[in-house]
């Protein structure tokens, strides 16, 4: 009876060491883990925060030399509006910010959000902007928008916008309606 004991004894003894060993894998592998996140998100932010302010005060020698050489930038909301909005390449994106957005009146942008996730910037919040439609009209609009950057190696290397247009368009309509 006495050796039953010794021998459960011994197992039980066995099974929680190799439970709480298996179980000190995780918490080991989640403990850096997050670290590793922390450390990301601190290397992000700043990058992503000087883009972001010198993208949405439209201060492109500030911007130009915080975007990778391997850049994307993309806008899949405006397609409907202004057709495919898309540039690969520090160049591309370069130009379509100093030249395509070249009618832009003005642009600021009231955060309502912002976070910062590993590689991953995001800024939420309003866009008070105004286009020339390049006919001598202009129109003013207050549209909600989300940006999306992603940051690698201390450079930006994909911002995404995210804009509901409606406002836009409806402002586009009326501005329209009383020129006729």
């Amino acid at each position: 009876m006495k050796a039953r004991r010794s021998v459960a004894k011994r197992a039980g003894t066995i099974v929680t060491a190799l439970a709480a060993s298996l179980l000190g894998v995780p918490a080991i592998a989640q403990a850096q883990a997050g670290s590793a996140y922390a450390q990301a998100s601190a290397a992000t932010a700043p990058v992503a925060d000087a883009y972001f302010a010198a993208y949405t005060s439209r201060d492109w020698d500030a911007l130009e030399p915080l975007l990778a050489a391997e850049a994307t930038f993309a806008d899949p909301t405006a397609t409907r509006v202004f057709g495919g909005v898309k540039s690969d390449g520090k160049a591309a994106i370069m130009e379509r910010f100093r030249v395509g957005y070249a009618g832009l009146t003005h642009m600021r942008f009231a955060t309502t959000r912002r976070l910062v996730s590993g590689d991953v910037a995001i800024y939420e919040g309003t866009l008070d902007w105004g286009l020339d439609l390049g006919d001598g009209t202009t129109v003013d609009s207050v549209t909600p928008m989300v940006i999306v950057i992603t940051v690698a190696d201390g450079k930006v290397v994909e911002h995404r916008d995210y804009v509901d247009y409606a406002p836009f368009l409806e402002a586009v309509r009326k501005t329209r309606q009383v020129a006729n």
